[in-house]
């Protein structure tokens, strides 16, 4: 973790299997995606940890970290060229490597810091016979290695790495490394000169040492971190009692050692080396380094208060623990940085499935952050799931009168009947810009409300909704908690329901197009493309994004039963999980880039919606304040965190949605009668008028799309169809899929106002519709799930009727 772009944020640098990757830092403790910025320094290229130390620091005093690699034949370096990418890698000095030299990781600790005060790293090695340097010419490459101090070494003074911390550090402020070395005997320092080399080593302090104080390097930690705020590094060390501390007297010494915190030590709170990092940074802004310590249940903080002591440790943080998150020392690197260019240390973890962050909040805690995990890959009855079926179980016991009941906030979303007096019911936002903000914040309190009963019966504070990722064959059934009839204490399972289409709760898997979201992902614009056309609050408006058609209404639509009314969804305990996935790709498609933004229009952002929260009252929100799930609603998705507010608004301002005339779509074509859908393949010709078309083709590059227009039908046959087109008389010609249609709300309410009439779902087919000659023959053909107990095409399907299928060219 380290500022690769000079913008005072800490980015992701590692050395991969083929090289650096980094992920610069996107603001507020996101991202961008990673990349390769270099093939070199990597595994494949013969690069080991165990033999090729691999560094970053500022070579050309730029201000910006250069890589340092010390490889088998010597000093590699690769510049950095400023926007997360290096220069190539060139061997600099043929020396200080395993080959070159003999160096070795278990004998030679080596280092990059300014050993002149000119403002370039330098090389510094422990070698066998004491410390070599090299100085910085200030363009990545070095003077020839010197041996500048026979002592401090293996064979010179008898110095190893398993007994004998050595650090290479300014200790006076001069802008100067000196060396500062944790001996037998207590604490030596070597100044340095200012030229590479260095004073003779003197013993100034005798503890922290090997027989002074009994310190190991297997138990006790030792760092230098300045704690009083004078720009000098004090001793800070985690002992067997405590945590002790020696103040930087400013001459190249240090006062005297003296306990000042009972914690973070083995005998004073059980810390161990292998189970519990502990770090010293600056929380709070005040230019002190405090203690950061990631314990068994969480983080840990102890502010410093200014004069080399540290008031009482309080936690800042359920999370990154051994036994908050299983995270281990051996697996899961943690760090505290800064993220956010703030001057607060923010906490960065990469754990088991990607990279956690929890910003600083401000006041030297951290903003808790509750992972959504993907049910498929928990265990059956992992506690999420489980105390997610007991809390279902307890909020379907309470009244329908009652906002935190399960009926309650099933009728939220939809519910047949009146509506009683003060009841928030029949709220949800379908077929428009407003689909996926309101079932955002719907979720979201909805969570908070299972949270708190989760934690009334035990269950962890940190729950979170789990969602139901289908996108893979594999997973393409509902998760096996949803199919299990009883819970594992042989009582009734209320995640499992007996209303679903028929298969399902077998097994059967969802099929792949219509679990997919490729279509909704090629989108760049929010609206209409990717998250529906523009309207103002409406039940159900016929201006759908790619996203709601598939996967949303096709997965609704396949699961059938309660999940296939909108008046009934949401009392299917999958209802939540399937949103919660809705809600994650939104997510993935801003992360994608290339223009793709969240709307910057007023409309839209100022939106206000109300709901209830966990003790049942109303509570209002707007969209705007439902946009970051990490900084505004305190989630993310165990894929990682999306992308920051910074990088979010900078890309909506780049992407402003222009108020001036959308030139209207011209018919070039479309069919002599209606088609009827009643679960068997069906067809139907679309003639084109060839001179109307060329001369829109003829006057610009238009768009072409396929409309399938004044759909009707009694009910939601629970089935989806994809569709396909071919060129109009060539029976050989193999048919293309561009896309899927199903009814998902078509037996709701029509919409009010200046909606779209009917159901409809437009294409884009301008990649295959080029040059097509006199028309399209548009073709249906049913999906079912992978299932034998699926229904069959000989079932009895509820007729849909397509009114007119028709092709249109847009300027």
């Amino acid at each position: 973790m380290l500022d690769l772009t000079g913008d005072g944020r800490a980015d992701i640098a590692g050395f991969g299997e083929a090289g650096v990757h980094t992920a610069p830092a996107a603001g507020g403790g996101g991202f961008a995606a990673p990349r390769l910025a270099l093939a070199a320094f990597g595994h494949a290229a013969g690069w080991r940890v165990d033999r090729h130390p691999r560094l970053f620091a500022d070579l050309t005093g730029d201000g910006r970290p250069d890589i340092v690699g010390f490889g088998e034949d010597g000093v590699t370096v690769a510049r950095n060229n400023g926007d997360g990418t290096f220069a190539a890698a060139r061997l600099v000095v043929p020396d200080l490597g395993y080959t070159a030299g003999g160096w070795r990781v278990e004998r030679n600790p080596r280092f990059a810091v300014d050993l002149t005060g000119d403002g370039r790293a330098d090389l510094a090695g422990f070698g066998d016979d004491g410390v070599v340097t090299a100085l910085g010419n200030g363009d990545g490459t070095f003077t020839a290695p010197r041996l500048v101090l026979a002592d401090l070494a293996t064979e010179a003074g008898g110095w190893l790495v398993e007994r004998h911390p050595r650090f290479v550090i300014d200790l006076t402020g001069d802008g100067r490394a000196d060396i500062v070395a944790f001996g037998d005997e207590g604490v030596v320092v070597a100044q340095g000169n200012g030229d590479g080399t260095f004073a003779p080593p003197k013993l100034v302090l005798a503890a922290f040492g090997f027989d002074a104080g009994g310190w190991r390097t297997t138990r006790h930690e030792r760092v230098l971190a300045d704690v009083t705020g004078d720009g000098r590094p004090d001793i800070v060390g985690f002992g067997e009692d405590g945590v002790w501390v020696a103040l930087n007297d400013g001459a190249g010494g240090f006062g005297p050692a003296r306990r000042v915190l009972d914690d973070f030590a083995i005998g004073a709170g059980g810390w161990l080396l292998d189970r519990h990092p502990r770090l010293l940074a600056d929380v709070t802004g005040d230019g002190r380094a405090d203690i950061v310590g990631f314990g068994e249940t969480g983080v840990r903080i102890a502010r410093s208060n200014g004069d080399g002591t540290f008031a009482t440790p309080a936690p800042a943080l359920t999370g990154f623990g051994q036994r908050a998150g299983d995270w281990r020392v051996d697996r899961h690197p943690r760090f505290a940085v800064d993220l956010t260019g703030d001057g607060r240390a923010d906490l960065i973890g990469f754990g088991e499935d990607g990279v956690w962050t929890a910003p600083n909040a401000g006041d030297g805690t951290f903003r808790t952050v509750r992972v959504r995990r993907d049910a498929w890959d928990l265990p059956v009855w992992d506690p999420t799931l489980l105390f997610y079926a007991r809390a279902v179980r307890a909020m379907q016991s309470r009244p329908i009168s009652d906002p935190t009941s399960w009926a309650y906030q099933a009728a939220v979303h939809g519910r047949n009947g009146s509506t009683p007096s003060g009841a928030d019911w029949n709220l949800c936002q379908h077929g428009s810009w407003h689909f996926l903000p309101w079932h955002r914040g719907y979720l979201a309190w909805f969570e908070r409300i299972v949270r708190a009963e989760v934690v009334r019966q035990g269950g962890p504070a940190d729950w979170a909704l789990p969602y139901w990722d289908y996108s893979t064959p594999a997973r393409a059934a509902l998760p096996p908690a949803f199919r299990e009839r009883t819970l594992p204490d042989g009582t009734p399972n209320p995640l499992f329901v007996s209303q679903r289409a028929a298969g399902i709760n077998a097994g059967g898997r969802l099929p792949a197009s219509a679990t997919g979201s490729a279509n909704a992902m090629r989108a760049t614009a929010f609206t209409p493309g990717f998250g529906g056309g523009r309207s103002g609050p409406e039940h159900f408006f016929n201006a759908y994004g790619e996203l709601e058609f598939t996967p949303h209404n096709d997965v609704h639509s396949l699961i059938g039963g309660l999940m296939g009314d909108p008046n009934q969804a949401a009392l299917d305990p999958i209802f939540w999980l399937h949103h919660a996935n809705v809600d994650r790709l939104w997510t993935v498609w801003l992360r994608q880039g290339g223009g793709r933004a969240n709307p910057p229009d007023a409309a839209w952002r100022n939106q206000s919606w109300a709901f209830r929260d966990a003790s049942g009252n109303r509570v209002t929100t707007t969209t705007a304040a439902l946009l970051d799930t990490d900084r505004d609603l305190g989630y993310v998705y165990q894929d990682g965190i999306g992308l920051a507010p910074a990088a979010v608004e900078a890309m909506t301002a780049a992407a402003l949605v222009s108020d001036a005339a959308v030139p209207e779509p011209e018919l070039v074509g479309a069919s002599d009668r209606p088609v009827e859908l009643a679960g068997r393949a069906a067809a139907v010709d679309v003639p084109v008028d060839a001179r109307a078309a060329a001369a829109l083709e003829s006057a610009a590059a238009p768009r072409a799309f396929l409309n399938l227009e004044d759909i009707v039908a009694e009910t939601n046959p629970e089935l989806v169809y994809e569709v396909f087109v071919r060129p109009l008389g060539d029976a050989r010609a193999v048919p293309h899929y561009v896309g899927n249609v199903s009814f998902f709300g078509i037996g709701h309410d029509g919409p009010r106002g200046d909606a779209p009439h009917g159901f409809r779902r437009t294409f884009d087919i301008t990649d295959w519709a080029a040059s097509r000659g006199t028309g399209v023959t548009v073709s249906f053909r049913p999906l079912t799930l992978a299932s034998p107990e699926a229904r069959t095409a000989d079932a009895a399907v509820p007729p849909v009727r397509v009114g007119r299928v028709s092709i249109f060219y847009a300027p």
